[in-house]
């Protein structure tokens, strides 16, 4: 027996202003796909961008942290050592 992934589904409802919805009606007509599928895509790529803004911040953050942090500074001497 083959095991499938069950992903579970919510129905959502959401308004559209008309012209986004018939843009929307537009694009499914023209590659083919649902309108739930194009806007599941589209909430993916702006989850991952998100997450990408979530952590290029933390990067900024933590680079000035140890920028300026005397008690990580005293630290860099080891970082050129390899402690394997």
């Amino acid at each position: 027996m083959i095991a499938t992934n069950q992903i579970e589904y919510s129905r959502i409802t959401f308004s559209l202003p008309n012209s986004m919805n018939i843009a929307l009606d537009n694009l499914k007509n023209e590659i083919k796909h649902s309108k739930s599928e194009i806007i599941k895509l589209a909430i993916e790529s702006y989850l991952a961008q998100q997450q990408k803004i979530k952590l290029q911040k933390a990067v900024e953050m933590m680079a000035n942290e140890y920028k300026d942090g005397n008690n990580l500074t005293e630290f860099t001497t080891l970082d050129s050592e390899d402690f394997l």
